[in-house]
């Protein structure tokens, strides 16, 4: 039996015929996860035609697309939205299985399509936009109305689901309830190979050289908070402690956040690789002293899960699903440099404290390999295959 799967990630096209994920997280190690379960998978997403080069890791060859037209706002969206719901209805269909992916304008058109043409479908809630759209992680003039809208577009699409998978343990379903009687269940959306976990936890020890932080998230939105971070370094300096931060991922804020270390007398001590492979991903994280994800809003983060399955010690704020990962003890306040400051600063002089949680982060990343999770997903798949009409 063949998936269709409906997503919000943007792929692009190139002249000799290959498709590139936007995301890491939709390259070919994701859909390998479904041709588990099924026979081909047809990808309902937007596509752009480019001349830009990728990195092959990025490489997207083992799915079918359905290319709808491509929208980048929610204003080109609502100019082509005769385009997009004409896409959707051509590739929707009762004769797949249906998986949407969130509950974005495209998800959202696609819940109602299937409503109205009696498709039965399952949805995964992997983010929570009522978190997304908050004040201060985004400056859309339009930003209230699109955090109503968006979470009003969730748990209506939830309610029209035959059958619903989340990300966290409890966070996304207090918000996004399913009508009684409907399948639910939970997995995380992080999938980790045996392979990336490490056999051994990091031993913190600075007693040369700079202390080296990391963190990993998109700079296409704010939400993961660069800025904060970059200020809690430069208090760190203010205090005589000269820490290097890495921040691995891109995005149209990256230099304007460049420009802010810069200002903040940091130009040498904040890195941005960019975009980089999962290998490479591997290879920064073995090369640091401490993680953090320091978010003003989250689901269930994969880069944390990674960042404990190499036994770091790990800093996280008190948000979505964070705090399902982290011990209550490492957790600080969104938007806080000071409190994110002297809890490094802590970490950096309690090594007994810091290598505990090294420790514990690592055998608490155990519970998310893909082995362990690989029944829960296997047995929502069973249930859409059973059900799908």
């Amino acid at each position: 039996m063949d998936l269709t799967f409906v997503t919000e990630c943007r792929f692009y096209k190139t002249p000799d015929g290959k498709y590139y994920a936007d995301d890491m997280s939709y390259t070919n190690s994701l859909w390998e996860r479904y041709l588990k379960e099924f026979d081909n998978i047809n990808v309902i997403a937007r596509v752009f035609e480019t001349s830009e080069k990728f990195d092959e890791s990025f490489l997207v060859d083992n799915v079918n697309f359905c290319p709808i037209h491509p929208f980048d706002s929610i204003f080109s969206f609502a100019k082509n939205r005769s385009k997009v719901k004409k896409g959707l209805r051509k590739y929707l269909s009762k004769d797949t299985v249906t998986i949407i992916r969130g509950a974005g304008p495209l998800g959202y058109m696609a819940t109602g399509i299937c409503k109205q043409q009696k498709i039965n479908f399952g949805i995964e809630i992997i983010g929570d936009p009522y978190e997304v759209y908050a004040p201060g992680v985004v400056t859309h003039p339009l930003r209230p109305v699109l955090r109503k809208l968006f979470t009003d577009f969730q748990k209506k699409a939830v309610r029209r689901a035959s059958a619903v998978i989340y990300v966290t343990k409890y966070s996304l379903q207090k918000r996004y309830p399913a009508l009684s009687g409907v399948y639910t269940t939970f997995a995380s959306d992080v999938f980790l190979n045996e392979k990336k976990i490490a056999t051994q936890h990091k031993k913190i020890s600075i007693e040369n050289g700079k202390p080296n932080l990391i963190s990993i998230g998109s700079l296409n939105q704010m939400y993961k908070s660069p800025d904060i971070l970059i200020k809690a370094v430069k208090l760190l300096k203010d205090k005589g402690i000269q820490a290097q931060l890495v921040w691995l991922g891109n995005g149209k804020f990256q230099p304007d956040m460049e420009e802010l270390a810069k200002n903040l007398g940091l130009g040498d001590d904040v890195i941005f690789p960019g975009a980089v492979s999962s290998d490479e991903v591997t290879r920064f994280l073995d090369a640091s002293d401490i993680f953090l994800l320091v978010s003003r809003t989250e689901g269930l983060p994969r880069a944390v899960v990674e960042a404990m399955a190499r036994g770091l010690p790990c800093i996280g704020t008190n948000v979505g699903g964070i705090p399902e990962l982290l011990q209550k003890e490492v957790l600080v306040q969104p938007e806080s440099a000071e409190e994110i400051s002297d809890m490094i600063e802590y970490f950096l002089s309690n090594a007994d404290f810091s290598n505990n949680q090294a420790a514990i982060n690592l055998e608490n990343s155990k519970d998310y390999s893909f082995e362990v999770l690989d029944s829960k997903r296997s047995d929502f798949y069973r249930f859409l295959k059973t059900n799908h009409k």
